[in-house]
């Protein structure tokens, strides 16, 4: 009877440490995709700047005309 007490105790005692790992592994997964979501729209916001400045270059150009001397 006392074996088969110890043997469950150990089974608790190895759950709750994968359950700590598991718990600490999806922290670190989600600290690590919300750093790659920032890098993401870091990215997409310097890639908008540049190409809405490039189309406002390209309109500015098309739409004012400079005299000729």
């Amino acid at each position: 009877m006392k074996k088969k007490k110890k043997s469950r105790i150990g089974y608790r005692v190895a759950a709750g440490v994968m359950d700590v790992f598991g718990a600490a592994a999806a922290s670190l997964a989600i600290v690590v995709l919300l750093l790659m979501l920032s890098s993401l729209f870091s990215w997409l916001r310097q890639d908008l700047t540049m190409t809405f400045s490039d189309l406002t270059d390209n309109i500015t150009d098309a739409v004012i005309v400079t005299e000729k001397k």
